[in-house]
């Protein structure tokens, strides 16, 4: 069995979640407001793609761009691995085209159909590690390094 885009939308409509879907690109676009992480743009929001790869029969999560790489980031991609590692569910990638390092959560839809509370779980598993990882690698808030402030 697998999952579309729009079956997506419906469960995130049925958990009460705001979204955006982009039938162009078929990905759906969910912000959410964090406590510690903030993006590349200094807010505090989460912009996470879900998208519907393999024909449905993935369903994959992505924080693009979730944290400023700086002149270092190879030192920041290995930190962030290192977490990875201890995280279950959570990966991290880079992109060097892009200078893009990303979390991401993603699950295969084989035989059942994904359920309402397995998205939602997986929506907060990608939000609750950039919380976590934004302190432990330092980017909590990239507006105050300059000033002195932790």
């Amino acid at each position: 069995m697998s999952t579309s885009i729009a079956e997506c939308a419906r469960l995130l409509a049925q958990q009460g979640v705001r979204h955006h879907v982009d039938a162009e690109q078929e990905v759906i676009r969910v912000v959410l407001v964090t406590h510690r992480y903030r993006n590349r743009r200094d807010e505090k929001l989460a912009v996470i793609g879900l998208e519907a790869p393999d024909h449905g029969r993935r369903v994959r999560l992505c924080l693009r761009r979730a944290f400023e790489t700086g002149g270092d980031p190879a030192t920041l991609c290995l930190a962030a691995c290192r977490l990875a590692a201890d995280t279950p569910l959570v990966s991290a990638e880079f992109d060097a085209d892009f200078d893009d390092l990303r979390l991401v959560v993603e699950t295969a839809v084989e035989d059942g159909a994904l359920g309402p509370l397995q998205l939602a779980s997986m929506i907060d598993r990608l939000v609750d590690a950039a919380e976590v990882w934004s302190v432990a690698l330092g980017t909590a808030c990239p507006a105050q390094r300059g000033r002195g402030a932790a």
